[in-house]
């Protein structure tokens, strides 16, 4: 088996989940037809949600009472739908990508912690242990994503201890296109492959319409150390990431220096944007 997945991907209300999932197919799509044993190619994605967002519920919702909720996809249908996965099928091509849902939290500390692999709900704001401590209580795979800024000086610290109070079985770590092209791999994330860790690729797209459009740009081919037929499951394949019986191997592009940029500013004008009405409620008030 051989997974070619998005392992790190946000869905906002400002995104076309249509668009987005078949630019997300087309990439996987092509990144599979360099490889030449793609007989067996399978397409995922791995959503880590915000406490604001639950698409994948709503989903879900979709599929269990198709009469009562408002569809949110046009282009693709669900096939099947259950707390563990979701299968999305295109119309037009009859393409499929398994979706499986996730979180992302936010520590005490302001570091990202994302549990893959659930639909269980965290509550934030406690330190960065105890949240990869609870993700992984509650069934979730944890992970920790490089996100620009957070991996330096204080919060860097607390990184560094938690790669060494934790191990490679007990998480993985997250590399995002964020991290831009010509960027050396960070010397945290050096440290924590020397120590045993997977390094696991995605898109993290941010909070802005046109970011959808990213889906698949950067994710991780996923293959078994033990064979191509030993992993029963995709999700039983990524969870080998944690003992080693399977691999991650990244492919796609990173943004370039000017696309953060871009990316960033884009993203600072849309929360600005966003503050606007509030500040206006609380005027009045």
């Amino acid at each position: 088996m051989q997974v070619f997945a998005d392992t790190h991907l946000h869905l906002y209300p400002c995104f076309d989940l249509d668009q987005a999932f078949t630019g997300l197919l087309d990439r996987l799509q092509l990144e599979s037809s360099k490889d030449k044993n793609n007989a067996s190619a399978i397409y995922a994605a791995f959503l880590a949600e915000r406490a604001d967002c639950n698409f994948y519920e709503r989903l879900v919702k979709n599929y269990d009472q198709p009469k009562q909720s408002k569809p949110l996809l046009s282009q693709f249908t669900v096939v099947t739908a259950n707390e563990q996965s979701l299968l999305l099928q295109e119309k037009s091509s009859e393409r499929r990508l398994t979706l499986f849902p996730g979180r992302q939290i936010i520590s005490k500390e302001k570091i990202e912690v994302l549990g893959l692999c659930t639909s269980a709900s965290f509550p934030e704001n406690l330190p960065a242990a105890e949240l990869v401590e609870q993700v992984q209580a509650k069934g979730g795979v944890p992970v920790l994503p490089w996100s620009p800024g957070k991996w330096f000086f204080k919060r860097g610290q607390i990184i560094d201890d938690l790669l060494h109070r934790f191990t490679g079985q007990d998480l993985l770590i997250g590399d995002v296109s964020l991290r831009p092209m010509g960027w050396p791999l960070p010397l945290l994330m050096r440290k924590a492959r020397r120590l045993g860790y997977t390094i696991i690729s995605g898109s993290d797209p941010l909070p802005f319409a046109g970011e959808e459009q990213l889906f698949g740009r950067y994710g991780s081919k996923i293959t078994s150390t033990e064979g191509a037929t030993t992993a029963e499951s995709i999700e039983t394949l990524f969870r080998s990431l944690l003992n080693d019986r399977a691999v991650a191997k990244s492919f796609g592009q990173r943004s370039t220096p000017l696309q953060l940029t871009r990316r960033l500013r884009s993203n600072a004008s849309a929360r600005k944007g966003a503050m606007v009405p509030h500040q206006h409620q609380s005027k009045k008030g």
